[in-house]
């Protein structure tokens, strides 16, 4: 066992076990196969003349003045200058010398070794077997190789009966050739003469060619006449379509106009501006108007300012009413002031106008100590009075066969459907607050009566 291992058949991969004549290659040996695995080649590539100059002038080795061990040792690269003589080994003792003789002959084997594995590597580039191999590795190769032979036998024989059978095939085209030769002379003949006729025949047709341009020519010329005509024709036409499309259009957005006049008209006509100008709704249980409510509770109080402003739009209302249907009141004179209106009663007895307030400002009142009624619940019961008698009135204008005028809530002295509309100093409640609802509803109903008739009047 040792470097010897090292070399294994590059087929089966067994270890080889070398001969001793290869291992045992002198120098010469080893130049022969190593020289005989190089052989140069033909250059597939042209070298420039220069560098082949170049090349020329490079001395060669022989020429040199190297010491003979120098050229003939192919394991070493190295120039030795002076006595090769003086390098030796010292030995210490006995013993020290058996190793020194023993690494001797391993660096001995392990130079034969790599030298052998240099050559198996040059012999395996310079063909298709990887070296070394095993004896039968190698009957199994001869066996491939005499395969290979064979069919490169074959396939010569066989390339060899194709050539034959292309002689073969050339000298009959020859024959045939000649035997045509006489045929094609006359088809010449007759070739040059179709050829002549053709040319008159082409004379001809270049020539009504000629004509036919000369008629295109005019043609297109009249064409381009026409076409200019029916331009101008066609730019008239246009304009008076033109015209034609900008007055329709003139005249439609004219009608579009008149339309969205007429219909702006009777959506006017339709519109009544008293129930857009005084809103009376409701809000839960609070009357009121123009988003305005009237009344108040203990779980949803209301201030007084917006109170006011409620009572202060029904006087408005009321006094609206009057006006349009040019009644006058008896004994009242409505002073529509926004959140301060006042409302001036005449009275009989004393022959004197008195000012009631329509506003309160929930202060503590003298009269709620005498149980007498404030300026506010006099203001109160004359609005109540105040519908009574435009009621009235507007029952007079109506014709006699037509039904009588029902308010929806009755209303009688201080009361309406049966609740009292003074608050009497006190702090606005239910009773009070859906006292006020009834007294707008029925506002709201002697709004609409009065402005249908006042329309259609």
């Amino acid at each position: 066992m040792g470097d010897a291992e090292l070399l294994k058949c590059q087929n089966c991969h067994i270890p080889l076990e070398l001969d001793s004549s290869l291992m045992e290659l002198s120098l010469a040996q080893r130049n022969l196969l190593m020289n005989s695995a190089t052989e140069p080649t033909v250059p597939a590539v042209q070298i420039p003349a220069d560098r082949l100059k170049r090349l020329n002038s490079v001395r060669k080795g022989s020429e040199l003045n190297l010491q003979p061990s120098v050229l003939n040792n192919l394991d070493s690269y190295v120039f030795l200058t002076g006595d090769s003589s003086t390098l030796h080994t010292t030995r210490l003792d006995g013993e020290s010398g058996s190793e020194d003789d023993e690494d001797i002959r391993s660096r001995t084997l392990s130079s034969r070794i790599s030298t052998l594995t240099n050559i198996f590597n040059i012999l395996s580039s310079k063909s298709n077997i990887e070296y070394p191999v095993c004896q039968d590795c190698c009957d199994l190769l001869i066996q491939k190789l005499k395969g290979d032979y064979e069919d490169a036998l074959k396939e010569r024989d066989t390339y060899s009966d194709f050539l034959k059978r292309l002689e073969r095939q050339q000298e009959l085209e020859q024959d045939r050739s000649q035997e045509e030769g006489d045929s094609f002379e006359e088809e010449r003949r007759i070739a040059e003469k179709e050829q002549e006729e053709l040319l008159q025949k082409l004379a001809n047709l270049e020539k009504t060619d000629a004509d036919l341009d000369a008629t295109i020519e005019k043609l297109e010329e009249e064409l381009e006449v026409k076409k200019q005509h029916e331009m101008k024709e066609l730019e008239l036409r246009n304009i008076r379509d033109l015209e034609k499309m900008e007055f329709s259009k003139e005249l439609q957005s004219l009608k579009n106009q008149y339309e969205f006049t007429l219909n702006s008209l009777d959506k006017l006509r339709k519109t009544n501006i008293y129930n857009e100008t005084f809103r009376i709704s409701h809000d839960g249980p609070f009357g009121t108007i123009n988003g305005l409510r009237l009344g108040g509770l203990d779980e949803a109080p209301v201030p007084w300012q917006e109170i006011n402003a409620a009572l202060g739009q029904l006087v408005l209302l009321l006094a609206t009413i009057c006006a349009r249907s040019e009644f006058k009141l008896t004994g009242y004179i409505l002073r529509p002031m926004g959140s301060f209106s006042k409302i001036e009663q005449f009275d009989s007895k004393t022959q004197e106008w008195h000012s009631c307030d329509v506003f309160n400002n929930g202060g503590f009142k003298i009269g709620r100590i005498f149980n007498k009624g404030t300026s506010f619940d006099r203001a109160m019961v004359s609005i109540m009075d105040i519908i009574g008698q435009i009621i009235s009135h507007l029952s007079l204008d109506r014709p006699v066969d037509s039904e009588e005028i029902e308010l929806p809530y009755t209303m009688e002295a201080e009361k309406i459907n049966g609740l009292s509309i003074k608050l009497s100093a006190n702090k606005p409640g239910q009773e009070w607050t859906t006292a006020c609802k009834f007294l707008l509803t029925n506002a709201k109903w002697l709004l609409a009566f009065s402005s249908s008739m006042i329309t259609n009047s």
